[in-house]
């Protein structure tokens, strides 16, 4: 990574901090103050020798107020320091916040293509892990990494005002120091990105197993998922191992230069001091002001490595939040009805991929079914996909009520426009939780008024705990067809003009099938319905039937023994 790409992470990150640019500026200030004060004690100590200890008449009187001086500082450093720390945390704590609301509404924002080809896992690392070491670096690196920067500044400084002779002695040891600086950015870059890199591996494998963990006992895949999850721990191990190598041979190498700096000064500010080059207080003050450099020295050892983490993880977030949204959002509103309508749409997954869709014209009218049937792989997902604009076309345009749907608002088209997916997806959380997660504001009496509505409300009231009763994560506490008749339930509180429905059937037994398609003609009843059949009794009650093959649609009509005998080949 070149000293470039380091620019421009801190010129955007500073661009992420500019509303707080004030804060910002002003913890800089009292930043700077706390380090004057912290480094005033040495240059006292000087005036005091110099001035009030030595010689044939010492002065009390300086030694007095040289003492006064530095306990007002002191006092002073002590209460600038409070107020900078509490200032600074704040700063972070925000900019931490920022970039987690920041990167969890982009990747809300992206398309169902975007997680179809990006791992899970590593989205819960992007979000989770590496937004968990900013914050590491927020609790216990920032600040002190800035000090330690601005006190060896600020010492270098000092230090050649002091004596420019013993300054130049600390050169041979200071430049072994930063050429060892220069290697460590370096390595510990490329180590902490690779370490970052493998946590998200890591992350992606144990998320990716445990979602599937009814299929790996199902085929007593235990030893392998096992084996898989100890060879990604084996590389994550192998990574941090290899950052701190590369930490312990820069922490040697500041430790040497830092004594051999106070060595060489030792030895040459006594020859200087036999010839009256410098004074008794200035080879004092001299080794002291060393002495304070060597805490700073040795905590940016570790400071520079909880940085170049924090760097890791900040590029990986800013490479995340630099992904391209696929739908972005319009800013047109929509009518209230109107016909839903696929112009000329064509689509391929990814360049170079043969086209999936090609030229397909399809209408759906208020209040009309339709049903999209054919083969597996014909396209009849995708196409109900499009229509719910979960991702845009690669020809053509999809429209309501003659308005392009890419250019429609999220919260119009979603009125509008609602998809029931086929595993009918609930997150941990009672029953009413997961109801309002279209309708927020909804009462207790509209969640079971749209229950009843889709022939759940004996369900209901026989369940102990009502809309209180706990669903599991995704739903695992209820069956198959309960979770269905909740999905349902949520279009009847979205009160949507159209419904696109994804073989929400596909996955039950007859006897759920026939209660949920029940429930189905309870939800939809006024409603336009695109419906993806694959069995003969989804496509009772459509009032069309177009068959999806090749890449393009045939409409069959009303679903008449012809139309019935086309599903059934499939």
């Amino acid at each position: 990574m070149t000293s470039t790409a380091g620019a421009g992470l801190a010129v955007r990150t500073l661009a992420v901090l500019r509303p707080r640019w004030a804060a910002v500026a002003l913890a800089a200030l009292l930043l700077v103050a706390t380090t004057a004060t912290s480094l005033a004690g040495p240059w006292i100590l000087r005036y005091a020798v110099d001035d009030g200890l030595v010689g044939d008449h010492p002065d009390t009187g300086v030694v007095t107020r040289a003492g006064l001086l530095y306990l007002g500082l002191a006092v002073a450093g002590l209460t600038l320091t409070r107020v900078q720390v509490r200032l600074v945390g704040w700063i972070g704590e925000w900019f931490v916040r920022e970039l987690r609301s920041r990167a969890a509404d982009h990747v809300l924002a992206m398309s169902v293509r975007y997680f179809d080809r990006t791992p899970a896992g590593v989205l819960v690392s992007r979000l989770t892990a590496d937004i968990d070491a900013l914050q590491d670096v927020v609790q216990l690196g920032i600040v002190p990494f800035a000090q330690a920067v601005l006190t060896l500044t600020f010492l270098a400084v000092v230090l050649v005002a002091l004596s420019w002779q013993l300054a130049l002695v600390c050169l041979l040891p200071a430049a072994a120091l930063v050429a060892a600086t220069v290697w460590f950015r370096r390595a510990s870059r490329a180590a902490f990105a690779t370490v970052r890199d493998r946590v998200a591996d890591t992350v992606a494998a144990l998320t990716e197993r445990l979602a599937g963990l009814r299929v790996v006992r199902a085929f007593r895949q235990e030893a392998g998922t096992t084996e898989l999850l100890l060879a990604r721990s084996r590389r994550q191990l192998d990574a941090n191992v290899t950052a701190v190598r590369v930490q312990s041979f820069y922490l040697a190498a500041m430790e040497f230069a830092t004594v051999g700096s106070i060595a060489a000064v030792l030895a040459a500010g006594g020859a200087l001091a036999a010839r009256d080059a410098v004074t008794v207080g200035t080879l004092s003050a001299f080794v002291l002001y060393l002495l304070l450099a060597f805490e700073p020295v040795q905590s940016l050892s570790f400071l520079v490595t909880v940085l170049e983490s924090a760097a890791a993880a900040l590029r990986k977030i800013y490479a995340l939040l630099d992904e391209p949204v696929d739908v972005p959002e319009g800013s047109q509103e929509l009518a209230r009805t109107g016909p839903l309508t696929a112009e000329g749409v064509g689509f391929r997954y990814g360049d170079g991929k043969p086209d999936v869709l090609r030229g397909v014209d399809l209408t759906l009218r208020p209040g009309e079914r339709v049903a999209l049937v054919g083969p597996t792989g014909a396209g009849k997902s995708t196409l109900a996909k499009l229509m719910a604009r979960l991702f845009d076309p690669t020809a053509g345009r999809v429209s309501y009520a003659g308005v392009d749907v890419r250019e429609a608002t999220w919260p119009a088209l979603r009125s509008r426009v609602v998809m029931v997916a086929q595993d009918g997806q609930l997150t941990a959380g009672t029953l009413a939780h997961n109801l309002r997660a279209v309708r927020p504001g909804a009462t207790d009496d509209e969640l079971a008024a749209a229950l009843a509505a889709v022939g759940a409300g004996n369900w209901l009231a026989g369940l102990p705990d009502g809309l209180a009763t706990p669903v599991g994560e995704g739903g695992s506490l209820l069956s198959a067809g309960e979770r269905q008749l909740v999905a349902l339930a949520r279009v009847c509180l979205l009160d949507a003009d159209v419904v696109v429905l994804d073989e929400a059937t596909s996955g039950l037994d007859p006897g759920t099938e026939r209660l949920v398609e029940a429930a189905l003609v309870a939800a939809t009843a006024g409603r336009a319905v695109l419906v993806v059949a694959h069995r003969t009794s989804t496509v009772r009650g459509a009032d069309r039937v177009v068959a999806v093959n090749a890449g393009g649609v045939t409409d069959l009509g009303a679903p008449r023994d012809t139309a019935r005998q086309y599903l059934d080949q499939y």
